[in-house]
């Protein structure tokens, strides 16, 4: 029998265990894949081994937990790289002067500033789905459509929409780049402007230092199929066939992967609507490493499907890293060809030297990228939808009572876990009772 049993070694999952271990619990970390980190993922690309980012890339100024881990970890904050140069693509022509033509400009400046209005709206609300916005229960398609914005503007904010709603523009409402905006001045540019750092040597090598530092048991490529919960423990059936027991589980997974499991008792309504319907996040994060770009060149526009490319630094070996975002739907091809083709429209003094990507909507245990809400999901990702259901918690940046979506969203939601058990123990030591390290 074991203490406390993590499903899922990324990085909520991790900052549970460190959070339990810190308090003196023995943790068993259960992973379905074959590596930690969960959708945080840093690899190198080509023949670089220098550290890049697969999944998210950045933290905010306000993201504390993640800076004081990073801290904590002795990993550094590689601050973004301004932007130096801006470029569009109006499907036609690549330009460095004016997002559109002379004769096009009034209409543009007219459209994003009703976008930038609508934004500046957003701030001191309530949260970027709960704001009691007019556009909540509106898609971005018939918001774009309602706004009656010119061609050239809705071309821009679909680059925009890639990095921040990031899911069909028909399933899902308008308040996400909105509210991103409305951090800093309002503009869709300003978007980038609060994406202030990422950490120094990736977030899936901070994670990995968490779970080393939790001392945590930490067991790959093995998935949990079945949780049930029986009076004084938890069973867990894994894909090969092992049944382990622990008092408390965590279930540490992304909400698209939580149908990959069986419950027993049943998950409430809610999760249970929501593992099946799926939230709609689907977007490619492209990475790309050429030569003869200079760091911290934004472009917008469209390319092979790919709208928004931006130079985010030069590497050890003198070549430079560029992040691109697409919809997963308009990217059709990723071969290196297309991707050449696509650097070129946006780059055309570039070289391709090497690219690469994760497919995380094919990846059965994400089954999507960050979160996106669709119409009508947002009540099944409130946090006391998802409270303990006899010993089983769960914990997912998805479902984070705040930041859910991003890094620290999954510290507050794995931290939170582990908290409820810690209480649980302190109110009644049979509840939670176990060996202590």
């Amino acid at each position: 029998m074991r203490d406390v049993i993590v499903i899922g070694a990324g990085l909520a999952g991790a900052a549970a265990a460190l959070r339990l271990t810190d308090a003196g619990r023995t943790v068993t970390v259960i992973e379905a894949r074959g590596r930690t980190g969960g959708r945080t993922y840093s690899r190198g690309i080509g023949e670089s081994r220098e550290v890049m980012e697969f999944g998210g890339s950045w933290i905010t100024p306000w993201h504390d937990r993640m800076q004081a881990l990073a801290a904590r970890f002795g990993m550094g904050l590689r601050q973004t790289h301004p932007v130096v140069e801006r470029r569009w693509h109006d499907g036609q022509t690549l330009r460095t002067d004016a997002p559109v033509a002379p004769e096009e400009m009034s209409a543009y400046a007219q459209g994003m500033a009703a976008i930038r209005q609508d934004a500046l709206d957003m701030r001191d609300t309530s949260g970027r789905w709960h704001n009691g916005s007019p556009w909540t229960d509106t898609s971005f398609a018939d918001y774009l459509h309602e706004k009656q914005l010119p061609a050239s503007v809705k071309h821009e904010i679909m680059a925009w929409w890639t990095i921040s709603g990031s899911a069909d523009p028909e399933t899902v409402n308008p308040l996400d780049p909105l509210y991103f905006a409305s951090h800093h001045d309002g503009s869709l540019d300003g978007m980038l402007a609060i994406l202030t750092h990422t950490i120094d040597g990736g977030v899936g090598t901070l994670t990995d230092r968490i779970l080393a530092a939790s001392g945590a048991e930490v067991q790959l490529g093995d998935p949990v199929t079945e949780v049930t919960a029986r009076g004084d423990h938890v069973a867990l059936r894994l894909s090969s066939g092992r049944v382990m027991l622990a008092r408390q589980v965590i279930v540490a997974v992304a909400v698209n992967a939580v149908a990959t499991i069986r419950f027993e008792p049943p998950l409430r309504a809610g999760p249970a609507r929501l593992s099946q319907e799926r939230h709609q996040g689907r977007a490619i994060k492209m990475l790309l490493r050429v030569s003869g770009v200079a760091p911290g060149i934004l472009v917008t526009g469209e390319a092979e499907g790919l709208r928004w490319m931006f130079s985010e630094r030069e590497m050890v070996d003198r070549t430079t890293a560029i992040i691109a975002f697409g919809l997963y739907d308009e990217v059709r091809d990723t071969s290196f060809a297309a991707m050449t083709r696509a650097v070129n429209r946006f780059f055309p003094e570039a070289t391709l030297l090497s690219h690469d990507w994760h497919d995380w909507v094919r990846d059965p245990f994400s089954s999507g990228t960050w979160v996106s809400h669709g119409l009508g999901q947002t009540p099944l990702f409130a946090a006391e939808e998802w409270a303990p259901i006899c010993r089983v918690h769960f914990a997912t940046s998805d479902i984070a009572p705040r930041e859910s979506g991003w890094f620290e969203g999954a510290v507050i939601a794995g931290e939170a876990a582990a908290d409820a058990i810690l209480a649980a123990a302190a109110q009644d030591p049979k509840v939670a009772s176990g060996p202590r390290r």
